[in-house]
């Protein structure tokens, strides 16, 4: 949490009386216990909000502001929503990232020209309030019911509170405001009009092509000097193509805000306990309102004044600019406090999961979330169709602009290269080793289907929560078995000018990760150099199976000429000894693999431009186990003289195709 404005921090109150009341039978509706919320009155105004999370789990509420609000009489229901967010949704900081990602990536996807922080959070609280929410209504309703409390009328206490606190909510003037506020009539079973308009607000027009008076007023070409003539005309053509391009795009972001309310309300059931799969189908429905509202801000920026369009009356105190963001549910700011950059271990985490990959899915896909029944279909499962991720480097490391960016780098090649990745081992006579029943684990959405254990899931509780209740078995070796093996990886890769730079996506980077995770998977050991012009060579030293520090030496980018560095490969090889034989080198339990990446520059390697090196390729050549070059030479110069040294060469007609031909170089070496 920041730092209070003054000096001196709020006080904290004493959790007794009715607040000790409202807490204990907030735990008791969720059937969880944590430590006490702390009350902090006057710290919502520093928050933005009434009350909030944070993680390792952690509840905060602001009495004051909850009485400015006219809700504290309802401290049951913010307690319940905020141990929601630990309890359903997003339930751990791990799945918040995720839940972030799915969004950013529906965003990306509905054309926003820049990725902010503000429209990611937004959207990623409105979704996890609506789960949340949700809930908390059913498990009341339920309880009320089993007492046979009547007094109210059966109403469940978090919707008397969203009446409080979305009492603005028929004023908007925004559409993506209006249909958050309808999916909750819906869900709820409420009448439509009780918590917004009967009709949507419109939503923002496409721009108007320029008038013909506009036109007009362009000076005519034959009063160009001449010299400047055909510029100027081939400039007038590029800014009609760019508006035309800017016309279709406006018009390609389609909103129907009564079918789209119905739509989200549809996924809220659909993904009640998949928070993560379902945060992209949602982000697909709801990104298109921010896009809209972010081109209309661009085109009345100049007397706006303000960060967004049209948020009067969006059930925070005074018109706030952001709509209801708390999901208190709705009071003034984001109750999600938890800003802290994700660490590398976290990076890791949150990109190899298989929903995060994928095609997005389109607007009718994402509206109809699965079969009755409410099975909705996998995210996993269109990754495993051959679909991309569809979020480049770029995105990422704009999405994660806070942590380190070689971390969020190697997480991002790491993820893109693991349906690539052939476990690359050394082969050795089987031991016969007898697997022994170990303790029961917890699985998670993104394991392994075939290692999920039913019996033992449905010991854990009659109702299965997957990645909640869900347990697989592990496993227990009665012996020890090795872990590494001998097999050395020298990998070299072009950083030249002629080469993609990886922060905007590398097939040569993704190439080279495929083939160090082989390695790395199968016990061995990497080291990878990055060069470019004369002198310009840089990575480790020595051989490691740190895949961080070998991916963010892949990523080591120059820029410049194309010489290989001979003189480095020479220090490095000429004290080893020759190889003894097909089988590996002079010490039989060491196989050394080496393999360059690169364009056409590559005859450089062989003493083309440093002849005083010319032999080292091929006295270097006899110190290897294989030594393979995968490159990009469509007049092959390269070919006569690496035969010549003893280099078998791949040759890819484009530098996509390189991650393909490296799986299969992973295979052929592994033997």
């Amino acid at each position: 949490m920041s730092s209070p404005r003054t000096a001196t921090a709020p006080a904290h109150a004493v959790l007794e009386g009715p607040a000790r009341e409202a807490w204990v039978r907030a735990q008791d509706l969720w059937g969880v216990h944590m430590g006490d919320a702390q009350l902090l009155p006057g710290a919502g105004a520093e928050r933005g909000a009434a009350a909030w999370f944070t993680f390792p789990p952690a509840i905060a509420v602001d009495p004051a502001m909850l009485h400015e609000l006219g809700a504290d009489g309802e401290l049951e229901s913010v307690f319940a929503h905020e141990l929601g967010h630990h309890a359903l949704a997003p339930s751990t900081r791990i799945d918040q990232l995720k839940i972030r990602h799915q969004l950013a990536r529906a965003l990306v996807a509905a054309g926003v020209k820049t990725l902010r922080e503000d429209d990611v959070s937004l959207l990623s609280n409105l979704w996890t309030d609506l789960l949340v929410n949700t809930r908390v209504a059913l498990l009341q309703r339920r309880r009320d019911a089993a007492r046979g409390v009547g007094a109210t009328g059966g109403e469940a206490g978090i919707i008397r509170t969203s009446r409080l606190m979305y009492r603005g909510g028929h004023e908007t003037t925004r559409p993506l405001w209006w249909v958050y506020l309808r999916a909750y009539e819906l869900l709820w079973n409420l009448p439509a009009g009780e918590l917004c308009a009967l009709t949507a607000p419109a939503v923002a027009v496409a721009p108007q092509a320029p008038s013909e008076s506009e036109a007009a007023r362009e000076r005519p070409l034959d009063q160009v000097p001449e010299r400047f003539r055909e510029r100027e005309a081939a400039l007038r053509e590029a800014r009609r193509a760019a508006e035309r391009v800017a016309a279709e795009l406006e018009a390609a972001v389609t909103t129907h805000p009564a079918v789209d309310a119905d739509d989200v309300a549809r996924l809220v059931r659909a993904f009640a306990s998949d928070a993560v799969s379902g945060a992209l189908r949602f982000g697909v429905i709801m990104a298109p309102y921010v896009v809209a509202e972010e081109r209309a801000r661009q085109r009345t920026s100049a007397g706006a004044g303000s960060a967004r369009v049209g948020a009067g009356g969006a059930g925070s105190p005074g018109g706030s600019s952001r709509p209801g963001g708390s999901g208190l549910p709705g009071g003034a700011g984001a109750c999600a406090a938890d800003s802290a950059p994700a660490t590398p271990d976290e990076l890791g985490r949150v990109l190899a999961d298989r929903r995060l990959h994928g095609e997005v899915p389109s607007r009718v896909q994402a509206g109809d979330p699965g079969a009755a029944g409410g099975t909705a279909p996998s995210d996993a499962d269109a990754a495993a169709e051959g679909g991309g991720q569809g979020f480049g480097v770029a995105q990422t490391l704009a999405l994660y602009e806070g942590s380190d960016a070689a971390a969020v780098l190697a997480a991002w090649y790491r993820a893109e290269a693991a349906r690539w990745v052939r476990p690359f081992t050394q082969r050795s006579p089987a031991l016969p080793v007898a697997e022994l029943p170990g303790p029961l684990e917890a699985w998670g959405v993104g394991d392994d289907l075939a290692d999920l254990d039913w019996s033992a899931t449905l010991q854990a509780a009659p109702v299965v929560v997957p990645g909640v209740t869900t347990r697989r078995r592990s496993y227990l070796d009665d012996e020890p078995t090795p872990t590494e093996t001998g097999i050395e990886l020298d990998l070299y890769i072009d950083s030249s000018g002629s080469m993609p730079h990886p922060s905007r996506g590398s097939a040569a980077v993704l190439a080279g990760t495929i083939l160090a995770l082989s390695v790395l998977r199968g016990g061995g050991r990497v080291r990878v150099t990055s060069f470019s012009g004369p002198g310009q060579a840089a990575g480790s030293d020595g051989f490691s199976r740190d895949h961080v520090r070998i991916v963010g030496d892949l990523a080591l980018y120059f820029g410049g000429g194309t010489s290989f560095p001979l003189d480095l490969l020479a220090r490095r090889y000429d004290p080893l000894p020759a190889v003894s034989g097909p089988e590996g080198a002079s010490d039989p339990g060491i196989r050394r693999h080496l393999v360059v990446l690169s364009d056409d520059g590559l005859t450089s390697m062989f003493g083309v431009g440093n002849e005083p090196y010319a032999d080292v390729a091929a006295r270097v050549r006899s110190k290897l186990t294989t030594g393979s070059l995968v490159v990009l030479d469509s007049a092959r110069r390269v070919e006569a003289l690496a035969t010549a040294a003893g280099y078998a060469m791949l040759y890819v007609t484009k530098m996509d195709d390189a991650p393909a031909a490296c799986a299969r170089l992973a295979e052929v070496l592994h033997g």
